[in-house]
Formats: structure tokens, sequence, C-alpha cells
């Protein structure tokens, strides 16, 4: 290791690594912080639903504290440097547009601040404190990770049958486990993860959400999409809104969605065979 690197290989290459989990896990944190964990909060049939989740105070804490060391560090990092102003290419990795964009730390969403602390890594490592902020940063993901009981790269598998509890399974897994419940052999109940989806996207079929409540149900239980494909179906007069909520914006019937999602093109009908089975 170079004299002037303060952290090893192995551990600069964790701390990346993390660092490219913050932009989901802090919308993981948003959505368990406004109690929207399930897939609650919508309206049927122009009724409101009742959130099934009770306010989740460490979620706002944990995510106050993410928000608070990521900043925090970005601040110190940018002092090291004499700050300048210039163009700069976005994610250049020319010395020039980087060194300018190291004296202006972000001051906002945990999303940016990891961003920012992502491109210069090596910075970071090479600080004087470099050590500490590693720790610092590293314990603030992982208490993070826990307020919401999901590991990484996990995705949503509906609630357990019988206590209730959110299931997250891996993505790919056939089945997940309940932490807490047994079944009648004592080993750990167990769940089909795609008859938990299907019965979830069946359960949505009348909920009315907005374009990035449908893009976010969505993506966990088809495919990866944007609510810019649902302006995109209004737009070619495919998907017509159902109404508007309190804020003004437009509210989808989220059964509309999926039947364009699973429509007759050709891409489709390997979706709907795969989430059929």
């Amino acid at each position: 290791m170079p004299g002037s690197v303060r952290v090893c290989g192995a551990c600069r290459s964790e701390l990346i690594r993390e660092l490219a989990e913050v932009p989901g896990l802090a919308e993981d944190l948003e959505l368990a912080r406004t109690r929207q964990v399930r897939l609650g909060g919508g309206t049927v049939g122009g009724r409101g639903t009742e959130t099934p989740l009770p306010y989740n105070e460490r979620a706002s804490e944990v995510s106050a504290a993410l928000q608070a060391v990521l900043n925090g560090w970005a601040r110190t990092l940018a002092a090291t440097v004499q700050k300048l102003h210039g163009p700069t290419c976005l994610d250049c990795e020319h010395p020039t547009c980087t060194y300018i964009d190291l004296g202006h730390a972000p001051h906002h969403r945990p999303a940016h601040a990891a961003h920012w602390l992502h491109r210069h890594a090596d910075a970071l490592i090479r600080h004087q404190d470099g050590v500490k902020a590693l720790e610092d940063i590293l314990t603030a993901i992982r208490n993070s990770r826990r307020a919401i009981d999901r590991a990484p790269d996990s995705m949503y598998a509906g609630p357990c049958s019988v206590c209730d509890g959110d299931l997250y399974a891996r993505p790919g897994a056939a089945a997940v486990t309940c932490r807490w419940c047994r079944d009648d052999d004592n080993r750990p109940l167990r769940y089909e993860v795609a008859d938990r989806r299907t019965q979830m996207l069946h359960a949505l079929e009348e909920y009315e959400l907005t374009a990035p409540e449908v893009a976010r149900a969505l993506t966990s239980l088809i495919r990866p999409m944007k609510p810019a494909l649902v302006h995109t179906w209004v737009a070619r007069q495919k998907l017509q809104p159902v109404g508007l909520n309190e804020a003004g914006r437009m509210l989808f019937r989220v059964g509309d969605v999926v039947d364009l999602m699973l429509g007759p093109e050709p891409e489709n009908h390997v979706v709907a065979h795969a989430i059929s089975k």
C-alpha cells in the first residue's frame, strides 16, 4: 500500500460497494419512515386505505443519522482542497473536473452525498481521518439496513401469513422464510416467492396510485419500470388516469398498468409466463 493510503484495498472495495447501495437504501428508509413499507396508503375505489404499519420512528432516526454522516464527511473532504469555480463534466474522471468537483460537497439527500463520496472515494481514504470516515459511513449504512430489516439487494416478498412480519427475498430466490414463525416440524415457516408476488399483484389491482408509486410497486413484482413509462402510455392514449390525489397528481388504477405491462407484445408473454409460474 502507498504511504498516503490509510485504508486497505479490501476496505476500500467495501466502502465503494456500500456507497453504491445508499440510493436504494435511502428510498427504502423513506418508505419505512412514511409508513409505506407495505404497498398501502393508496386508494381503492376512491376510498382511502389504512396504512398497515405504524410510523417507523427508528427508520426516521437512522435516516437522519445517515444523512448527517454522509454530508458531514463530504464537507470535511471538500474543505481539504481550494474551492474553484468553472464548468465540470458530470462524473468526468479528468483531474481538473475531479478537483473542481471535490471542492463542492453536496448538502442535500443521502443519495447525492453517497454518489459524491463514491466519486471521491480515493481522496477520502487518503484523508488523515480516512479510517474514522470509513467506520462512520459503514456503521451508518449498516444501522440503516437493520432499521428496515433488509439485506443488500433483497426485495419485498409480502407479509407473513402468521405474524404479519415483512418478508424479504434475494432476487431469483424460489422461497423465503419467516425469521420468527415455525411450522409443525419446528422449521422456519417457508413461502414460495412466486406465489407471494402473485398474491400481492392481484391484491394491488384495484389500488389507485401515482405514477412513481405504481412504478415502485410493479418494479418489485413484475419487472423494472420508470414513472415516465406511465406518462408515455397516457400521451399515447393507452392509459387514462382515474382521478387526482390531494396534491393534484394523477392517480392510475394499478390493474390497468399491469394489463399494459402483460399485454400482447412478444416480450410481455415471457413476463406473464414467469409471473404465472
